[in-house]
């Protein structure tokens, strides 16, 4: 059966009392979870997403170092597309979820077997 959005979100904040510690869970299971680099589009333009980081900036949320040609700078993880039936896609649209914003289309990939490992 396919895990929920909601369960995924529980499971990762689960111990988290707090935002920074919520924020915290999900930025331990991008670390873990993704691979790096990763392909993902920031406003249309084809990006690949190097690290993840938390910034200390709550309001600013999970950010996403990604490069472009030659260009490399952090954008806040909210703004960045993935493939809709990756691993990644799957995270994003639960942090979406937890933010309050619109998650992008996505799928919890069959083989994906986190957190049961």
């Amino acid at each position: 059966m396919a895990q929920s959005l909601a369960q995924l979100i529980d499971q990762i904040t689960v111990d988290a009392n707090d935002t920074e510690e919520q924020l915290s869970g999900f930025l331990q299971v991008f670390q873990d979870e993704i691979v790096t680099p990763a392909a993902a589009t920031v406003l249309g333009v084809a990006v690949e997403v190097i690290s993840f980081d938390l910034e200390g900036d709550e309001r600013r949320g999970l950010v996403a170092l990604c490069r472009h040609h030659e260009d490399v700078g952090t954008v806040a993880i909210a703004d960045v597309h993935f493939e809709p039936d990756s691993v990644a896609g799957w995270l994003h649209a639960a942090y979406r979820t937890w933010l309050g914003l619109p998650q992008f289309p996505a799928c919890r990939p069959p083989e994906w077997a986190w957190p049961e490992q």
